[in-house]
């Protein structure tokens, strides 16, 4: 992979953090934006925004993957999240370091590509996913999902492989945090130990919550109150929970959904799986710090951000009969600072002298000709607009990858094939 190197972009059109456009110039020094407006000053690796047409934007961050499910691509659509959980289930039995890793190598490769430069995980397995991490000079939050011992395929007990995957992590760009599967997997002994440890080494917690109506209602009739209602009355609903999906919510809910960290939306997911539209538009106008996920490709078939976004702002546009619902301006800020924010209190992020330089260019071809670069990204846009893609100031993409990267992807790949279990 590529080591740290300065770059100078020049003369590209640049959408801040804060919805700003600007033109200038951008020099990455040591991983990090040195200087933005006329720069003169000569650097390794030059790429000439003006002339190439290429527009500047903050990394995208995506809040909910799974992406060692790569292989399940396409291997569960039309299922209902039951038969999907149990399928998956039957795969994960089998899993195995080896596969984690390489499947983690392509999820993180279609990320790169897709202009990702920053994940939330939620798997078990993440000191495999780590090293694909380090080995692609990648960043991520890797979240080991912890849920009953009698509820799992992990080997040992999930509280102790967690611990020891916080302890022992050291890949540079990695940042370990705790996953829960769900109400329906994890007692409540087991997401107060989760939540015990997580306060052990100052690291946030993501769960899946509300997905379905099925469990809501199988919980309000186990417990007589709600998934959200139990997590609050408990004391696990605060500013340290990335709450994923959040679709079957009433108005008592959303308002105590509203004082968690912040909410994962995966509209892509929740409509392949035909789980619902959750009350985004709610949620926000009461607070709610809103961010986007994909969710796994074997719920999804793309990490692909800029589906997030629009599919997303347009569901809740239909779904509430009105074309403003969710703006382009706030759906992008979901997909940015919103998620920044959360992960990291928005320490250094976004195109600003100072900030790590998490920087995605896209070339303005015939389906980026609007008046506005926000709603460009936000509509029009796809991953075959991403020209280059800069983690930490490293170069990982640019229109495609380097060889020693390509090789690595490629060898990923060929391991897959030769070994995915059979369903």
């Amino acid at each position: 992979m590529m080591e740290k190197e300065s770059i100078l972009i020049k003369g590209a059109k640049v959408l801040r953090e804060d919805m700003q456009e600007v033109h200038a110039d951008i020099l990455i020094k040591d991983g990090v934006i040195s200087k933005i407006g006329k720069v003169e000053e000569k650097a390794e690796t030059v790429i000439n925004a003006k002339s190439e047409g290429l527009a500047a934007i903050p990394g995208l961050i995506n809040t909910h993957a799974h992406i060692a499910m790569n292989p399940l691509r396409g291997m569960t659509d039309g299922l209902s999240l039951g038969d999907f959980l149990d399928k998956t289930s039957k795969f994960d039995a089998k899993n195995s370091p080896e596969m984690i890793y390489s499947s983690a190598i392509l999820g993180i490769a279609e990320m790169i590509s897709n202009g990702i430069t920053d994940f939330v995980d939620f798997y078990y397995g993440e000191d495999a996913v780590a090293k694909a991490v380090g080995d692609m000079s990648y960043q991520g939050n890797l979240a080991w999902v912890i849920l009953d011992k009698d509820k799992t395929t992990q080997k040992g007990d999930p509280i102790s492989n967690a611990e020891r995957f916080i302890r022992n992590e050291k890949h540079i760009g990695v940042n370990p945090m705790i996953s829960i599967q769900g109400v329906y997997a994890a007692s409540k002994g087991t997401i107060k130990s989760a939540y015990e440890l997580a306060e052990k080494y100052g690291k946030n917690v993501t769960m899946h919550i509300a997905e379905t109506k099925f469990e809501v209602d199988e919980h309000r009739k186990k417990y007589g109150i709600s998934p959200v209602e139990w997590m609050y009355k408990n004391g696990f609903m605060n500013k340290k929970l990335l709450a994923v999906h959040c679709v079957w919510l009433n108005k008592k809910e959303i308002k105590i959904i509203a004082n968690s960290g912040a909410v994962s939306y995966n509209p892509t997911s929740n409509m392949k799986l035909g789980s619902g539209i959750p009350p985004i538009y709610e949620m926000s106008k009461n607070g709610a710090r809103i961010t986007f996920g994909t969710d796994s490709v074997a719920s999804n078939n793309s990490l692909n951000l800029f589906e997030e976004m629009k599919y997303g702002t347009l569901l809740q546009c239909a779904r509430l009969n009105n074309p403003s619902a969710i703006t382009a301006k706030e759906a992008f800020g979901f997909a940015t600072l919103n998620a920044a924010n959360f992960l990291y209190g928005n320490r250094n992020y976004g195109i600003k002298e100072g900030s790590k330089a998490d920087i995605v260019l896209l070339r303005k071809s015939v389906n980026m000709t609007g008046n506005d670069l926000v709603n460009d990204v936000v509509y029009s846009a796809n991953p075959s607009n991403v020209a280059a893609t800069i983690v930490r100031g490293k170069l990982l993409y640019r229109d495609g990858f380097d060889e020693n990267t390509a090789r690595v992807i490629k060898k990923a790949s060929k391991y897959i094939s030769e070994h995915l279990p059979e369903n």
